[in-house]
């Protein structure tokens, strides 16, 4: 079927259920970021293959709402399609919610999927369809379209993880999520993430592209926990392992029964922001459970790293680095021999590299590989037909990383390819400086992540610049590469604390011109104490050359140099050892000092 064939299909099924429209998200039953193929629907209805988007069917028109990192993307690959590109957050475009607003009357029903949608989007949903009268179903219509065409649910084999490598035991990590349920006033939580199972219980798989969790669920309560996963996933040691610190196995498939014929009188936990509807539901409706509203705290928990979790990210790290040294080398050679180089055989380069390290299991996100223009697209991605040559001239941005049996990397370095112009000379320099200046914030333990955004963000607003997304993520330890609770960017509450994993990654997206990221990931570590309170700063964990070639020295403050060389020295002395005379000779050039 065509995009437009499947679209038809999708209103005619709302139709003979009873319904006026679809809404579809990207979403799965545990709110992932990123979905197993099994619940990613909306590459296969419209064609978008980004991250994050919304789409609305009504009996006349459909419209795909996507954020601003895929803006261009979005319209080019819904380009032929009856869909209308919505760039959400642009003037002039209306919210999904006012969208439903406008299209939808009296006695209207709109029908989403329940056990793919968060709660709290359901909740804020249904509020804006009754203010013109109009309802919302919990109902699943895409599976019946999707068929045969639709990917198994993964069930690849999990693993666990030792307590040498995590830092704490499957019975240690529960006793510490009661302590905080009992600070709620609760004694029960239905543990939906992913990513919070698999710290929850020390455990991992590989269901998700380059994100090495299983699909999932737990339940813990004051005298049990026990895990929800599908049967013969678990070697027969692991369970084991598992049942002797306190984990009961049942079928994956068993949560909703589970929690529907609970009898113990128990106050669940549940967070309306990561638990799909239907699971809310069924909790709300059991009478023996009352339900408190509250974040997961495994959350919370599990963004601090502990000093276990932090050496093996710095080990993790430094295999990285070296893998990386070792592709630009064989960059620079294929370039000097004349080869010619397709953004999609940078991919190939770096995986071969990274795959000579020890414990490499796998990418923790699809390379980006994005020559010249490209690279204005934030998270453009070369494939089949989208591939374009690397010239001699511009840059070529990568933005890639790794998961290893210590650790989740993710770094973006934008290397020039020869001659540059006088505004990609100006932009690499200015994003070089917004990205030092979050480097070497120094700032007190109140501050949050909206608070400190601003410090990346002012060399470029100076030049009137700006880019639509935030300046830092969390990462997860061999999970999820974008890991909350704390993140760099405008709306952010968490305050930062000793032991967080930040991204570090300011950009310039001139559409059609030119794109530049530069990204280290960095560790929040305590600063010392005064009078003023306890303070907070950044140290590198990426050990990675930073191309001094394109930058603009005189642009840059003394403070600004003297972290640039501090930070390659950093580098050189903590790669050299693992590289040899010809690679350690290569690193020393790049990583020399500048001046004026």
């Amino acid at each position: 079927m065509t995009v437009n064939e499947k679209i038809a299909a999708l209103r005619a099924a709302a139709q003979a259920n009873g319904a006026d429209g679809v809404l579809v998200m990207t979403s799965d039953p545990h709110c992932s970021e990123y979905l197993p193929a099994y619940y990613n629907a909306l590459p296969w209805l419209t064609g978008f293959i980004g991250e994050n988007a919304t789409l609305v069917v009504t009996g006349s028109e459909s419209a795909l709402w996507v954020d601003g990192r895929f803006y261009v993307q979005a319209d080019k690959q819904l380009a032929g399609t009856e869909i209308q590109s919505m760039h959400a957050g642009a003037a002039g475009v209306p919210t999904v919610e006012e969208f439903l607003t406008a299209k939808f009357s009296a006695g209207q029903t709109l029908l989403l999927d329940g056990s793919c949608v968060p709660t709290s989007t359901v909740r804020a949903y249904a509020k804006t369809l009754e203010k013109v009268g109009a309802s919302l179903r919990s109902l699943d219509v895409v599976s019946g379209i999707w068929g045969a065409e639709r990917p198994a649910r993964p069930d690849t084999p999990c693993f666990l993880l030792k307590k040498e490598v995590t830092g704490a035991d499957a019975a240690e990590k529960i006793a510490t999520v009661r302590a905080e349920l009992a600070k709620e006033g609760a004694n029960a939580l239905v543990v939906s993430g992913l990513d919070c199972v698999a710290w929850l219980l020390n455990m991992r798989a590989h269901d998700l592209p380059c994100t090495p969790l299983a699909v999932s669920f737990a339940y813990i309560n004051a005298d049990s926990c026990t895990l929800f996963l599908a049967d013969g996933r678990l070697s027969a040691e692991d369970a084991a392992t598992l049942a002797a610190q306190g984990v009961a196995l049942r079928g994956y498939d068993e949560l909703l029964d589970f929690v529907r014929s609970r009898t113990d009188e128990e106050t669940v936990l549940v967070s309306p922001a990561t638990t799909n509807y239907d699971l809310y539901s069924a909790i709300e409706a059991n009478p023996h459970l009352t339900v408190k509203e509250g974040a997961d705290p495994i959350i919370a928990l599990k963004g601090v790293k502990n000093p276990v979790e932090l050496a093996n990210s710095r080990e993790c790290h430094i295999r990285d680095g070296v893998a990386l040294v070792r592709f630009e080398m064989d960059l620079e050679k294929a370039l000097a021999e004349g080869k010619q180089l397709m953004e999609t055989d940078i991919e190939v380069m770096l995986q071969r590299r990274r795959s000579e390290q020890p414990g490499y299991m796998e990418d923790s996100f699809n390379t980006i590989a994005a020559y010249g223009p490209n690279a204005a697209m934030m998270h453009y991605h070369a494939e089949g037909e989208v591939n374009s040559p690397i010239e001699r001239k511009g840059f070529l941005l990568i933005d890639n990383g790794g998961q290893y049996d210590c650790g989740t990397t993710d770094i973006t370095r934008t290397y020039p390819m020869g001659p540059l112009t006088e505004n990609e000379r100006k932009y690499y320099t200015w994003t070089l400086q917004s990205h030092i200046d979050m480097a070497r914030a120094v700032f007190l333990d109140y501050c949050t992540g909206f608070a400190l955004d601003t410090f990346a963000r002012a060399p470029l607003w100076a030049h009137k610049i700006n880019y639509r997304c935030g300046t830092g993520h969390g990462v997860g330890f061999i999970a999820n590469v974008h890991e909350g609770p704390q993140s760099l960017r405008p709306n952010n509450p968490v305050v930062f604390k000793p032991g967080m994993t930040i991204t570090d990654e300011p950009g310039v997206y001139e559409t059609d011109e030119v794109g530049i990221r530069i990204e280290n990931e960095l560790e929040c570590v305590s600063a010392g104490t005064n009078q003023y309170g306890n303070w907070l700063a950044f140290e590198p964990l990426t050990v990675v050359p930073i191309s001094t070639e394109p930058v603009l020295v005189d642009e840059l403050s003394r403070p600004q140099i003297d972290w640039l060389n501090n930070y390659h020295q950093h580098v050189y002395e903590t790669l050299a050892p693992r590289l040899n005379e010809e690679e350690k000779a290569w690193l020393k050039a790049k990583c020399a000092p500048i001046g004026r």
